[in-house]
């Protein structure tokens, strides 16, 4: 029996022979026309992550991965997507690069201590969060902040990518009726100056609110006329609780303060340089079994006996500043040096009393020679420049002569110290640890000018006030 060909089975081999020759040549011309094979031409790196461009080749006909070029700059620690291009052979293979984020944030949560119905952000109860990205953070509801009591809130915390991170906490919502603490709010006197710190020795502190505002009504407040001003002072909380206080400010003329007038009125001024010291206790006491008042020009550097600067103040002496360190080749360097050294005496003497004094001694009195021999010239600049910043300067017109010597005879300070003649004596001594001979004339110098009908005083803003003629 004769077999005959199945027609049907040669065309579907015939079909399959011509579709792998088509399949082959295809490939054959992708290669010959497409040398450069990549992997993807959509690239997804997550941000922050370094871009290797390489990893995306697949195949390079003819070549190899060096001699592939790189067009374009990925910004990978920003979101977006960026054009990117390998150039192989003078042709371009363009594709995409991604930067995305899918990592969600990483943050602690504190708990919330709430004053009732003040503003809460919910950034106040998350801290060291930890992403590539921005982040914002709210609250998971609309809390009640203003029931006092606490609560747990839930915080979420989200980033640019569109991943989020949520924790709850607690937040303890408290009542608060207690009235912020307003210090350093005390009358004071001035003379004329240009301009006038309102906010320089005021404090405010709150129970609750460390961050308590302070509002100053000037009231039309002129520094550099003279007069009578009243300024008011609040201090207000997160709560709305306010504190209010009035300060009457005394703009004093400083016209004739260089004039030594005197009139019928008999006043001793003893005055002491140099301390607080190992004297100053025994001073006070003598003072308070004569009941007298007297002034004490303080330096620093006896830190142990600050202290009695306060004691002296609340005993009704009047507390006035000399110097800190009370050399002269520093002090006399330069205005500047100047002021910082009196600044520096000024902010221990504060925290004594609560306050700056704006009387002041120069060392060695305005009068003084010494400074040309560091600034010439200087003596002039200051004796202006000091009460053009609120202070007044007091130099002495009769002195104990105690500053010759240690230890001087007792019978020689008091000689000095009781010849002066005039009805207002400004009488120099000092307070220096050496001076325990001072110390032992005082009370026959105090006898001595009570018998002749003069009272003592503390230096005061109406006091007499002697300058001297200036040097320098």
């Amino acid at each position: 029996m004769k077999h005959t060909k199945n027609p049907t089975r040669k065309a579907l081999l015939f079909s399959i022979l011509i579709l792998f020759l088509i399949v082959l040549g295809y490939k054959l011309y992708k290669l010959v026309s497409f040398p450069l094979l990549l992997k993807d031409t959509h690239i997804t790196i997550e941000i922050g992550e370094p871009f290797h461009p390489e990893e995306n080749i697949k195949a390079v006909l003819f070549g190899d991965k060096n001699s592939v070029k790189e067009k374009g700059k990925i910004q990978t620690d920003k979101l977006g997507t960026y054009p990117f291009a390998y150039v192989y052979k003078d042709k371009e293979y363009p594709v995409e690069v991604e930067v995305v984020d899918t990592t969600p944030p990483v943050f602690e949560v504190v708990p919330l201590d709430i004053d009732a119905g003040m503003k809460v952000s919910a950034n106040s109860a998350v801290k060291n969060i930890k992403d590539k990205t921005k982040t914002t953070v709210s609250f998971k509801e609309d809390y009640d902040f203003k029931t006092p009591g606490t609560i747990e809130v839930c915080v979420i915390v989200r980033d640019e990518g569109g991943n989020t991170s949520e924790k709850t906490t607690k937040a303890t919502i408290v009542l608060d009726k207690e009235k912020p603490v307003l210090k350093g709010v005390e009358d004071i006197t001035i003379y004329p100056q240009p301009s006038f710190d309102l906010k320089k020795g005021i404090a405010v502190t709150d129970n609750r609110d460390p961050n308590a505002k302070l509002e100053i009504d000037k009231n039309n407040f002129d520094s550099s006329k003279p007069g009578v001003y009243t300024i008011e002072y609040s201090a207000r909380d997160r709560s709305g609780n306010t504190t209010m206080k009035k300060r009457i400010i005394t703009v004093k003329s400083n016209e004739n303060t260089n004039s030594n007038e005197q009139n019928k009125e008999k006043i001793v001024y003893l005055t002491f340089d140099d301390g607080p010291s190992v004297n100053t206790a025994k001073i006070l006491d003598i003072l308070d079994q004569y009941h007298v008042k007297a002034t004490f020009f303080v330096i620093g550097g006896n830190s142990s006996y600050y202290p009695l600067i306060k004691e002296a103040h609340q005993r009704g002496h009047t507390i006035a500043l000399h110097s800190y360190s009370h050399d002269y080749g520093y002090i006399y360097s330069s205005v500047d040096a100047y002021f910082k050294d009196l600044e520096k005496i000024g902010n221990i003497v504060k925290q004594q009393i609560g306050f700056v004094p704006k009387y002041i001694r120069f060392p060695g009195g305005s009068s003084n020679t010494i400074s040309k021999n560091y600034s010439s010239g200087i003596m002039s600049i200051l004796s202006e420049e000091v009460q053009k910043r609120g202070y007044q300067y007091y130099d002495w017109n009769w002195d104990s002569s105690d500053a010759a010597g240690n230890n001087r005879p007792v019978s020689s300070i008091v000689a000095s110290a009781t010849g002066g003649q005039s009805n207002k004596l400004n009488i120099l001594f000092h307070d220096a640890g050496a001076k325990s001979t001072t110390v032992e004339a005082l009370p026959q110098i105090i006898e001595f000018y009570q018998k002749r009908g003069y009272r003592f005083e503390g230096i005061h803003d109406d006091s007499y006030i002697p300058h001297h003629n200036i040097n320098n």
